[in-house]
């Protein structure tokens, strides 16, 4: 095959994966790296942060949600959590807002939910979660994040397509 031959075929089978529906979405920043998390979420010499998560979903219209939890062996002293919002430029992550910290005490568990966040279409977008307990003198606390979530375009999330949504809501 001809060199420019080749070249018009490659062009021409681009052109047609970019035109199939649902294929690709418009990112404004290449992908983050994947972040590889150990098996165990905080250090395993803690006693009593046992463990915590958070989780990002997508509602469309511009809006994000954030939950997470936090999660002690034993009834502690205080039990807390801060969600913070963060998204991608395309070399680091950078926190867009910062939620309130969540604590209760006399407790083993707390969760707290932010929703109504303003995302952008074509940014990702991913949770950060501090975890934290106090137990006497004791203090154990550690971070986890959520995975990441490319926010589409208005016409694409006005489809309301399922697949926007990087997990499911523990609660519901």
């Amino acid at each position: 095959m001809r060199p420019f031959a080749a070249k018009t075929v490659i062009m021409a089978v681009l052109a047609i994966a970019l035109a199939i529906p649902g294929q690709a979405m418009a990112a404004r920043t290449p992908p983050p790296p994947e972040v590889v998390t150990t098996f165990t979420p905080f250090d395993p010499n803690y006693n009593y942060l046992e463990n915590g998560s958070a989780y990002i979903s997508y509602s469309g219209n511009g809006k994000a949600s954030l939950w997470g939890d936090s999660i002690a062996t034993r009834r502690v002293d205080t039990v807390g959590i801060q969600l913070v919002l963060q998204r991608w430029t395309g070399s680091e992550w950078i926190d867009v807002y910062a939620g309130e910290k969540a604590e209760m005490s006399n407790a083993s568990r707390m969760n707290t939910t932010i929703d109504n966040l303003s995302v952008s279409s074509g940014y990702y977008y991913r949770a950060k979660s501090t975890h934290w307990i106090t137990y006497g003198n004791t203090k154990e606390d550690g971070t986890r994040y959520s995975s990441t979530l490319l926010i589409p375009d208005k016409e694409k999330s006005d489809q309301g397509d399922a697949s926007l949504q990087s997990v499911e809501k523990p609660w519901k």
